[in-house]
């Protein structure tokens, strides 16, 4: 029996409580917050006993084996360094950290004190990327030499809200939303990235002093070529997109939009049907398990989240400088 405990009750900790109530040979101990209140109706809702404001009540109690951590991203290293001293293993819900220094330090306790680490990039767990790669491996399009991915969609509130995703507290739009496709693009391409070019627009946040469109590109050392889209920003807010291309030197995989949003046009009118995603999760969860009971390696290691958190960290600075920006 693996017993985990949660630290954060916020938006995305709602998608992993769903997915550990599908596990099986799983117990829930406990949750915590720093407004109790939450961690109280979430751990109502995972079934735990015990509930806190205190992360470290969790990482002290020998009736833990692991935590899933879906905090603020800037908190994730000091959490998560605190997990592994405690001798608890880690899931850390993306990005790794807002910085490189952090991430760093997160693997270093890990490594240092023998425990498993796994990040919730969560877009390897769903059916199109899995399906994409199994392509890959299976040579059906041969090398691939040039990706293309457009997402976009109207996720995060245009008003004050929308001050959560400020590079304070997140580290700012590219690398909250964007390590997912720079993570992607890796595990796709499967080479190593060596440059970065990057631009944006402010369209509907000036008040916030935030970015909400862009566009970058990416050069691996093998001379295949990522294109980017990126967009949360989109109208109407319910929306959502995903087309992607990938070409390969003996054929070409296509994907995207069937897997976002759909629409139906009938008698009735227009009509927005939004699927269920949280099959990401459950399969993303199902193999920490697994991976915790040591049937299979770390599915994404703290490293591959370094990568695409440096990926995304040096977008950042290409819009700075407006320069092509080189990773170390």
């Amino acid at each position: 029996m693996v017993k985990i405990a949660m630290i954060g009750a916020g938006g995305v900790a709602r998608n992993h409580r769903i997915a550990w109530k599908q596990q099986k040979n799983v117990h829930a101990v406990g949750v915590a917050d720093i407004l109790r209140e939450k961690a109280t109706s979430a751990a109502a809702d995972l079934g735990a006993e015990y509930a806190t404001d205190d992360y470290m009540d969790l990482l002290s109690s020998t009736d833990v084996d692991a935590v899933d951590i879906c905090t603020t991203e800037n908190t994730h290293a000091d959490i998560a360094v605190a997990a592994a001293e405690h001798g608890k293993h880690i899931l850390i819900e993306k990005p790794i950290a807002t910085t490189i220094n952090d991430a760093d330090r997160i693997i270093k306790a890990a490594s240092d004190n023998n425990i498993k680490l796994m990040i919730g990039q969560t877009h390897r767990f769903y059916d199109y990327s899995i399906s994409a790669k199994e392509a890959i491996m299976d040579g059906e399009i041969g090398t691939p030499v040039y990706l293309h991915y457009s997402t976009g969609g109207g996720f995060w509130n245009q008003d004050w809200t929308g001050n959560r995703i400020s590079p304070g507290d997140t580290g700012g739009n590219i690398v909250t939303n964007g390590v997912h496709i720079t993570d992607l693009c890796n595990w796709w391409i499967d080479d190593k990235p060596i440059s970065i070019y990057c631009q944006a627009l402010n369209q509907t946040s000036a008040h916030l002093k935030m970015n909400d469109y862009f566009i970058f590109t990416i050069k691996y050392s093998n001379d295949a070529i990522a294109v980017v889209e990126l967009s949360r920003a989109n109208i109407p807010r319910t929306n959502q997109f995903r087309s992607i291309l990938l070409l390969g030197t003996d054929g070409q995989l296509s994907t995207g939009t069937q897997d976002e949003s759909q629409w139906v046009d009938n008698d009735r009118g227009l009509e927005f049907l939004g699927p269920e995603y949280n099959h990401g999760f459950t399969r993303m969860i199902s193999e920490f398990v697994d991976c915790l009971e040591g049937t299979i390696p770390t599915p994404v290691s703290g490293e591959d989240a370094k990568l695409a958190l440096e990926m995304c960290l040096a977008a950042e600075e290409s819009l700075e400088t407006g320069e092509v920006v080189y990773l170390k």
